[in-house]
């Protein structure tokens, strides 16, 4: 009789508990054990093309790295919100080497609809304050083939431009 027959469940559950924790454990694998998360940041925002049905945006990513080895991101998919609404979806496959305790820059493509550009005009024609709030979430594909995830909020506000002399 194998030990799989005999109604012993103790070796699969602590199988399953050992993937489980070493999944868990290799989040941030392709940086360093203990390595601290990369921050990605809009640095740049500018339009590309607009059409009906899609428009499109070239942005520039600011990508920092807090720890003391450099490494290595070879692509990214992000989702972009602005004024807490959905906005953008974007790509990346550009390779940009972050340096130790420094930035990098990515170059990469975001994608609208109408809706999601609708609803920015909607919220400034109803006369809200011309304050440009942004989250950008999604995954770093690290060379070494992990993805990393990210998360990060940025604000600014126009009407600081307009009260300037």
């Amino acid at each position: 009789m194998s030990y799989w027959t005999r109604g012993n469940t103790g070796f699969p559950l602590i199988a399953a508990a050992v993937l489980a924790v070493a999944a868990a454990l290799t989040g941030c694998a392709g940086l360093p054990p203990g390595a601290q998360p990369p921050s990605v940041t809009l640095s740049d925002f500018g339009i590309a093309n607009a059409g009906i049905f899609e428009q499109q945006f070239d942005l520039r990513l600011r990508i920092q790295n807090p720890n003391p080895d450099e490494f290595k991101v070879d692509g990214i998919a992000f989702d972009l919100e602005v004024n807490d609404q959905p906005f953008a979806r974007g790509v990346g496959n550009q390779t940009v080497l972050v340096p130790r305790y420094g930035s990098g820059f990515m170059q990469v493509e975001a994608v609208s609809t109408l809706g999601g550009l609708l609803r920015q005009f909607g919220r400034l024609r109803q006369g809200e304050k011309p304050v440009f709030k942004y989250r950008i979430r999604g995954s770093l594909s690290i060379a070494s083939g992990t993805r990393v995830p990210f998360d990060e909020r940025g604000e600014f506000d126009f009407s600081a431009l307009a009260s300037r002399p």
